[in-house]
């Protein structure tokens, strides 16, 4: 499939529409490098991301989705360029492009938050030539909610050779007879092959259609559809093959016969392993495990060796999910080919358990991101049942793979996966914490509340504020010591904006009307030195009590808003302001024991 053909259809451009879309690209672009060209706690930065989220809710909330096609150095939107890169080789459409992303969406509901995110991970790909991971790990990472992407691996995103290019003597032909042939029709007669079904003429016009298209696609790519023929007949014939084989499975009586069957059925498994069929080996597995099920729950007095046909079936199941086989997959998986990820994934969701540490191990050896993500999707679901298994990955001397069983472990979401996290919340990679700080703000309990208030203690700034704001979404009580603590600190005050700000905000959101007191004494504190530090942290604070909108916090408010202090005054009038543009809303007041 073609990049063009994930593209919408569009008869017509609404001009208005086009040109607000140019303008806002434009502005994102801006944005990105006022990024590029100032630190993190300059205002212009903050000034521009402030305004580009405007600017977005805007768009969104009157058209719903901005919709960007990705080229080479190119951003288009309606079919039409909107951005273009100064350098062909540099540039965020380049960036993007580079990796394999197509399409850019951003949906209505983008939150701040989540923009902010994007924009970190553009810079990162802008500012680094070699980065460890592509660009679209780097997205993926983030699990935005708002923001979709599509991704062409480089092996489909060829260009189309003109008719021209290929042979006009290329015989097309051969695609549909060796069709007809793997099914065994080719021997049959003409007059009674056109005689037999009304149907299969029908499937013959269509081949020959589509022959005449297939000037479209390189010789290469011809190949590529003649072994999908190949495939799809062999799947056809094991179909049948195997529903004789599980009426002889059921009906012999002799152990060493069916253990001599059973054998054969391993051999095939490991030959459509290596040939990369996983929907047939898929296919076997199911039948096996409906016939191991059958096997232990037969009651009949002639068969009386069912359950041990079950284990001997059972045996075979687990050889094929051995670490020997698991890794003929990850080869099939990295090979510069069509490889049928779906059909991968559920060969390696029907095998056993016994399969996981196997598929831990793809994890270190695996070079595509698609496969890694597959990988990781099997090892959400198999491991739902199994977590302690899963968890011991985080154990792994490669920071990747602890990294995304960090990140399976938070998918899950069990309290069980909480004793793995706590081994590598202190890992020496930045990546591996910061996804420890996400899993542990996805999954509920004490536990995973009381690590996250430990990660307030980080060495990096960004796993303190991610930190925090895990806290706040999750409202663990548990945390409000902690931060009054840092807070109360007399470093608080010289602590960088951001950081400042995400925790009088946690504190906040968490400690709700319980926490006024120590807000309000914390913006009336006089100070004679480092009076903008000072002034700034009293802002964070309003606009802290701002965020609770209760009845206490509004009432807080108001009184503040009569001090002489012109900060405080102002700071508070705005925040008011605000306040009444909204429908109040009275959160019921936290209860203290």
């Amino acid at each position: 499939m073609t990049e063009t053909e994930f593209l919408p259809e569009v008869e017509g451009i609404d001009q208005k529409e086009f040109d607000s879309a140019k303008t806002l690209v434009q502005l994102l672009a801006k944005t990105l490098k006022s990024l590029w060209l100032y630190p993190k706690n300059n205002p212009i930065p903050q000034e521009f991301k402030r305004k580009l989220h405007q600017s977005f809710s805007d768009f969104l909330d009157s058209y719903e989705e901005l919709r960007l096609e990705v080229k080479h150095s190119q951003l288009l939107y309606l079919g039409k360029m909107v951005y273009e890169d100064q350098d062909r080789e540099e540039g965020m459409a380049y960036t993007l492009h580079k990796d394999g992303v197509r399409e850019l969406v951003f949906i209505k509901g983008l939150e701040y938050d989540e923009l902010a995110d994007f924009l970190e991970t553009i810079e990162i790909g802008l500012k680094s030539k070699e980065l460890e991971d592509d660009m679209v790990t780097l997205l993926w990472e983030k699990d935005f909610n708002h923001i979709k992407y599509l991704v062409v691996d480089d092996l489909l995103d060829v260009d189309v050779p003109n008719a021209e290019d290929i042979p006009d003597d290329w015989d097309f032909s051969r695609l549909l007879q060796s069709e007809i042939a793997l099914s065994g029709e080719a021997e049959m007669p003409p007059e009674q092959r056109a005689s037999q079904d009304l149907a299969l003429r029908k499937k013959e016009e269509q081949i020959k259609e589509l022959s005449k298209k297939l000037k479209e696609f390189s010789s290469e790519e011809i190949r590529n559809i003649y072994q999908l023929l190949e495939s799809d007949a062999r799947s056809r014939l094991l179909e049948d093959f195997f529903t004789i084989l599980e009426e002889i499975l059921i009906t012999e009586k002799d152990f060493l016969e069916f253990e001599a069957l059973v054998e054969r059925i391993e051999k095939v498994l490991g030959w459509l392993i290596n040939v990369g069929d996983f929907k047939s080996a898929s296919n076997i597995i199911r039948r096996l495990k409906k016939f191991e099920l059958a096997a232990r729950d037969s009651l009949s007095p002639t068969d009386t060796g069912g359950p041990r046909k079950a284990e001997r079936v059972k045996k075979a199941i687990d050889k094929a999910g051995d670490e020997e086989k698991i890794k003929k997959i990850g080869s099939a998986l990295n090979e510069k080919e069509i490889v049928d990820l779906c059909g991968a994934k559920e060969f390696l969701l029907s095998l056993n358990w016994n399969s996981i540490p196997g598929i831990l191990h793809l994890l270190r050896d695996l070079k595509h991101f698609t496969a890694r993500k597959m990988v990781c999707e099997v090892l959400e679901e198999v491991g739902r049942d199994h977590v302690g298994i899963v968890g011991e990955g985080v154990y792994d001397r490669l920071w990747y793979v602890a990294r995304n069983v960090a990140f399976v472990l938070g998918r899950i979401g069990k309290e069980e996966g909480v004793k793995f996290l706590k081994q590598i919340i202190n890992h020496p990679d930045l990546r591996v914490r910061k996804e420890v700080i996400i899993s542990l703000t996805k999954i509920q309990g004490k536990e995973s509340g009381a690590l996250l208030v430990s990660a307030l203690d980080d060495q990096d700034k960004g796993i303190r504020i991610l930190a925090a704001r895990g806290l706040a979404q999750k409202k663990e009580k548990g945390a409000i010591p902690a931060l009054v603590k840092i807070i109360q600190s007399d470093l608080f005050v010289g602590t960088e904006s951001e950081e400042k700000k995400q925790m009088l905000e946690s504190l906040a959101v968490i400690g709700e009307d319980q926490v006024i007191p120590f807000l309000k004494k914390l913006i009336n504190k006089r100070a004679w030195l480092k009076r903008d530090k000072h002034n700034e942290t009293r802002v964070f604070a309003i606009r802290a009590l701002g965020l609770m909108k209760t009845q206490k916090a509004g009432k807080t408010l108001q009184e503040l808003a009569k001090k002489r202090n012109k900060v405080i005054k102002q700071t508070c009038q705005r925040i008011l302001r605000k306040m009444d543009s909204q429908p109040a809303r009275e959160i019921e007041s936290v209860k203290t024991q």
